[in-house]
């Protein structure tokens, strides 16, 4: 699950040769490691006490939950080479192996830190973060939204296991297995979904529609998506690009997106950007799409743990010469914030939505002497107008909390006035670009045909309804210049014109 995929600034940075295994115990050459990597770099300067007891405390209480096998350590065990030992003593114990305690005390060491984007990857799980960042992931076939502590499906992606079970959009992931989510990070919850193609999981659902739970089985599968689609709006020569993840590909696919809107004929006079529930990607990618957008300038600033700032710039790029409207929400983070911080901060893009996930720290992924992986944060990085992002994210500078009303306000701004609004296979659908949305746009029961309050009061720019869908008719009578049709496959289209 890419997603989630998610919500990660990662600078991959493979080093020609990882730290020298020691001769003399090399079965826990990846801790000490590891302890060198995160006592030399990590953002939060740890000290030797902090990691140790966590990696003693953390291999302790798992070796009692499921060995069922009881560890003593004393807490005056402050140094490596207390941990050490300790390690060495309990690989002799019945039901352990040092390949399980390597991997606890690590994880043990890097949950002292409080840093969930600091991560220990075994050469599989490296593979699947890498894949992941490139769209190409192991999954179920859903995205994600994290919204309200809850993880809703937003997406299902057709010709997937999801597509064929069922999974509806709207559906809450409330666990897996016997994992709970509840609480849980973006990053978290994504260890817990992920798996080898193949293996199944048993998923638990909360339906919010019909108030009820449900158990759904399903195998992981291999699956491919661009990093990123457009279309050309109906009406008004306006672009709209979605960016999924910031792979390699991202601003390869971007610029050839730009390019055919420029085939088109007619000069866009605008684009929107959609970066809602992008958890990031490369540094490398986020630095290059920012160069389809302007000629140069500053892409951010970063600080390490010694207060040391460097500028990071965009050079060599090209202006876009549009306004541009970028779409945020509580998913969008990492890289997402930094683009869109660093393109508002230029004034060259807008942001529209919700406030995003606040993740302004930017990590390293390492190689490890065994074929494993640590993935550390090393810097926080600041906008070009040094606004701090992490821990508080971007507030847009047009708030709207509904999907489909953030698409509406965005192309508001950019100056249409001509609408064509409809619900199409569960999407709605906006002057001929589909959105996938959590709620469908048209709902009709015995009093009649309703439409979501939120798209229709955007729409009309009217006081927010606190009902979440209301009655159309008295809409339509209200207002001449709006009418509704009914298609021949049974749905409405709802047409308006601004005067």
């Amino acid at each position: 699950m890419k997603r989630i995929t998610q919500l990660f600034l990662s600078v991959v940075i493979f080093l020609s040769a990882a730290l020298p295994v020691f001769a003399s115990q090399p079965t826990f050459a990846e801790t000490v490691e590891v302890f060198h990597h995160v006592m030399e770099s990590h953002l939060s300067k740890p000290n030797e006490n902090q990691l140790v007891q966590g990696a003693l405390k953390y291999v302790s209480t798992l070796a009692d939950e499921e060995k069922q096998v009881k560890l003593l350590y004393s807490t005056s065990e402050g140094t490596i080479g207390d941990l050490k030992r300790r390690l060495e003593e309990w690989e002799r114990k019945p039901g352990l192996d040092a390949t399980t305690l390597n991997r606890w005390a690590i994880e043990g060491m890097l949950e002292s830190l409080d840093d969930p984007h600091s991560v220990f990857f075994t050469v599989d799980e490296l593979r699947l973060f890498q894949s992941s960042v490139e769209n190409e992931f192991v999954g179920f076939g859903f995205r994600l939204r994290l919204q309200n502590g809850a993880f809703i499906i937003r997406e299902i992606i057709p010709e997937s296991p999801a597509a064929a079970s069922e999974l509806q959009r709207g559906d809450q992931i409330i666990g897996v297995d016997d994992i709970s989510l509840q609480e849980k990070s973006f990053e978290e919850a994504y260890a817990y979904l992920r798996g080898e193609e193949g293996s199944e999981a048993l998923l638990r659902i909360y339906r919010p529609s019909e108030k009820r739970e449900l158990q759904v089985p399903l195998k992981r599968a291999m699956l491919t998506l661009p990093e990123a689609e457009g279309k050309l709006f109906d009406n008004e020569p306006i672009g709209y690009i979605r960016l999924e993840t910031f792979g390699s590909d991202g601003a390869y696919q971007i610029r050839d997106q730009l390019a055919a809107f420029d085939r088109s004929g007619k000069p866009l006079k605008g684009l929107i950007l959609d970066l809602r529930d992008n958890g990031g990607g490369y540094l490398t990618a986020a630095r290059d799409i920012a160069s389809l957008f302007m000629e140069e300038g500053l892409l951010m600033y970063t600080t390490n743990r010694n207060g040391v700032e460097v500028e990071t710039w965009v050079r060599n790029g090209n202006s876009i010469g549009i306004p541009v409207r970028i779409l945020v929400n509580g998913g969008s983070a990492s890289a997402s914030e930094l683009l869109a911080g660093s393109l508002r901060d230029h004034e060259i893009a807008k942001l529209v939505g919700t406030k995003t996930y606040g993740k302004g720290s930017a990590q390293q992924v390492i190689p490890l002497s065994e074929g494993d992986a640590l993935k550390l944060t090393l810097n926080e990085y600041f906008t070009p107008k040094h606004t701090v992002v992490n821990h508080v994210g971007l507030t847009p500078d047009i708030l709207v909390e509904d999907d489909a009303a953030q698409v509406i306000e965005a192309l508001q701004s950019l100056g249409v006035k001509s609408w064509k609004l409809g619900d199409q296979d569960g999407d709605t659908v906006v002057n001929g670009v589909s959105f996938p949305t959590v709620h469908p746009l048209f709902k009709e029961d015995a009093k009649g045909l309703q439409i979501r309050s939120a798209v229709l009061t955007h729409l009309l720019d009217q006081e927010a309804s606190e009902e979440e869908y209301v009655l159309l008719a008295p809409y339509l009578e209200a207002h001449k210049n709006l009418s509704l049709a009914k298609e021949t496959d049974g749905t409405f289209t709802l047409l308006y014109t601004q005067n």
